[in-house]
């Protein structure tokens, strides 16, 4: 009965067996038969014939390894790419910080207006895509995974105060979202401070 129950335990936390271990599992099997026939023919025969199972063999080999190796190479290209384009994406987002429009010009009465946005294209495709899928870019995903969901906030925060600024007839409104926006404390110091933290973590 323990052993039975043991059995059970070790099924059930025994791995999900996926494709890609499937083809792995295939692949490596089938290199170590045609190894070992390789080297089977190559005791029992004489001859120059003797080399060719070992040739096919290194040959079947290389082409595993360069396949290998060109889809390492792509997934690197591809990771460097998106990562440019988030890099890009977050410098336009300071540009944007940084425009006359979040600029605090100590208005005696603060005016109504419509606020850029900050863009979030190229951050959600790399994450979209799982570019940072690899155990050394777990703390740059959750970091991009935090931006996202902040700019989210702030970009929704915005249009909350437009809509309130365009709709309340009150200066003292006015005043108290300006206020609220640019404070040493407030939402707009806030993301600034998390993108040049995000700009400097970036490879």
């Amino acid at each position: 009965m323990t052993v039975l129950s043991g059995a059970r335990q070790w099924l059930g936390r025994r791995p999900a067996v996926t494709p890609q271990l499937l083809i792995i599992g295939v692949t490596v099997s089938s290199l170590i038969l045609s190894f070992a026939i390789s080297a089977i023919w190559f005791s029992e025969t004489n001859g120059t014939n003797r080399f060719e199972p070992t040739v096919e063999s290194l040959g079947l080999l290389a082409g595993i390894a360069g396949v290998v190796l060109e889809r390492r190479a792509a997934a690197r290209e591809s990771r460097d790419q998106s990562l440019d384009a988030v890099r890009h994406e977050l410098l336009d987002n300071k540009t944007i910080l940084n425009s006359s429009a979040f600029m605090d010009q100590a208005e005696s009465a603060p005016i109504r207006r419509i606020f850029p946005t900050l863009h979030l294209s190229a951050v959600d495709s790399i994450l979209t895509a799982g570019g940072l899928s690899s155990a050394p870019d777990a703390e740059l995903a959750m970091l991009l995974h935090r931006w996202r969901d902040e700019v989210g906030v702030f970009n929704h925060q915005l249009l909350l105060a437009e809509i309130l600024a365009f709709t309340a007839d009150s200066h003292d409104v006015l005043r108290d979202l300006h206020s609220g926006l640019h404070s040493p404390d407030g939402q707009l110091a806030e993301i600034r401070t998390r993108l040049d933290a995000l700009l400097a973590r970036l490879p």
